[in-house]
């Protein structure tokens, strides 16, 4: 329970240690056997000098019987000193090599015991070959069984020590085998717990975020309990329930711009209203007479005044409906007179607004949303010029850049910006109205939502001489 609960530092931790105490034991093992395999190699040196030496021992003992030279003789017996001596300086290593029943026999010497009894043996019986002429034939015999049983002694010695080696290295080789089947088989189970603990909390991190990027707010339902993993959780979270207020803070700036234009569209709404009552009243009263032209215009002034509130209404229901952000062509005239009608009662009369717009200049956007940026701007725009003290103009330009780009330009003549204020104007939040006339939102939503079509928004501005904003859209449409 407290490893599960543990922070990722620690399991890494734990796993290094572990991965590298498993390397160390496998390491500690293989060098064993290498320096067991380097003693075995050192030892088969040796009874290769022992067998050696046997062989030339037997060697000069032919050579004694055959030509009966002391040189032959003498060399024999040194040769026998040199085994007697590589036997009693290896001793241990020699006794270490366990002889079969057929070479021990019934006896419990040791091995180095039995091969000095044998030399010692061999020695006498050679030097009997010379003092009893009369049994040499029978010497003879004697020290060539005595020499063959050393030879057979000293080759089962080798065959042994050859043996235990390769024994050994077959050994070492398997052994380096499962050791890399077991490195592979430990690498799989890490990357196993890896993935379960770190890489699957992340990815459900992940899709979470592509939940609430696509709109859908939720908490994280991550089930980690690595403190790291936890601690990244509870950021995002906090950062989450940020976005469900600043969300709410942006639909209520988005319901306040709706109430500005809602106020405008009650105004724009009234004059139709009370030209269609003022001509069904007068076409109440012809009825009975009257000129027929006079009343059929009258009827054409109650259909056009009824189209015209039908199109007012239709604006408003376009723009207050919630719809996926979908980009088309729009003209650029339509856009800005059908902005401007929602905001027109807004327009105090000291403001005299002047739109330079071509008929034919189209835009790629997404209409509502360009339509809140374009409303958000207007108003900052209107409020700047609330000084009634002094004449303020509303100018708004449109032109086509080149074949790909449009520039639009919104200025007006109010109090402008500081210095300090101008690179924060579009950051959340920032506002230079007094408190509880702004949320400062406005242009932030606007920057977001003009970048959102791949355009740009600059600002220049003097200080008590006016404000210009200028957006550069996309002609034609392009991969936002």
């Amino acid at each position: 329970m407290f490893f599960r609960k543990s922070s990722l530092r620690s399991k890494i931790i734990a796993g290094y240690i572990a991965g590298l105490l498993i390397i160390l034991a496998f390491a500690t093992f293989i060098f064993s056997n290498l320096i067991f395999l380097e003693g075995r190699i050192r030892f088969f040196t040796v009874i290769t000098r022992f067998v050696d030496t046997v062989l030339e021992v037997r060697r000069y003992e032919k050579n004694y019987f055959l030509y009966r030279k002391g040189d032959d003789f003498e060399k024999a017996l040194e040769y026998i000193d040199n085994a007697v001596k590589l036997m009693q300086e290896n001793r241990k290593m020699f006794d270490a090599v366990q002889l079969g029943p057929v070479m021990a026999g019934d006896t419990l010497k040791s091995t180095s015991e039995i091969a000095t009894q044998m030399l010692t043996e061999y020695r006498k019986l050679l030097q009997g070959t010379t003092s009893e002429e009369g049994e040499f034939k029978t010497l003879q015999a004697g020290v060539r069984r005595a020499g063959r049983e050393l030879t057979e002694l000293a080759e089962y010695l080798a065959r042994s020590e050859r043996q235990i080696i390769n024994e050994t290295i077959v050994f070492t080789q398997k052994s380096l085998i499962g050791a890399v089947v077991i490195f592979f088989a430990g690498t799989i189970f890490i990357a196993f717990l890896v993935s379960a603990i770190v890489i699957k909390p992340l990815k459900e991190l992940e899709l979470s975020m592509d939940n609430i990027a696509s709109g859908r707010l939720e908490m994280l339902p991550i089930s980690s309990e690595d403190k790291e993993i936890v601690s990244l959780k509870n950021a995002f979270e906090r950062m989450i329930k940020e976005i469900f207020s600043q969300r709410d803070i942006i639909r209520s700036e988005k319901l306040t711009s709706l109430g500005t234009m809602l106020a405008g569209i009650a105004h724009e709404i009234n004059n139709p209203l009370s030209n269609i009552s003022t001509s069904a009243e007068i076409l109440a009263e012809e009825l009975s007479g009257g000129d027929m032209e006079f009343k059929r215009d009258l009827i054409d002034q109650i259909i056009q005044e009824t189209d015209r509130a039908r199109d007012i209404v239709r604006s408003v229901l376009e723009y207050t409906r919630e719809r996926e952000f979908k980009i088309e062509p729009t003209n650029v005239s339509s856009l800005v007179s059908e902005t401007m009608r929602f905001i027109r009662s807004d327009i105090p009369p000291h403001i005299t607004v002047r739109i330079d717009v071509p008929e034919n200049l189209s835009i790629t956007v997404d209409k509502q949303k360009f339509q809140h940026a374009l409303l958000n701007i207007l108003k900052n725009a209107i409020d700047a010029m609330s000084d009634r003290t002094r004449e303020g103009k509303l100018s708004i330009k449109a032109h086509a850049s080149d074949k790909r780009w449009v520039t639009i330009e919104i200025s007006d003549t109010g109090m402008g910006i500081d210095e300090d204020s101008l690179p924060k104007i579009f950051d959340p939040f920032f506002t230079t109205k007094d408190v509880g006339k702004g949320t400062g939102l406005g242009l932030f939503i606007s920057h977001n939502i003009i970048e959102q079509h791949g355009g740009s928004i600059d600002v220049e501005s003097t200080r008590g001489k006016g404000t210009t904003f200028t957006i550069t859209l996309p002609a034609e449409r392009r991969e936002i």
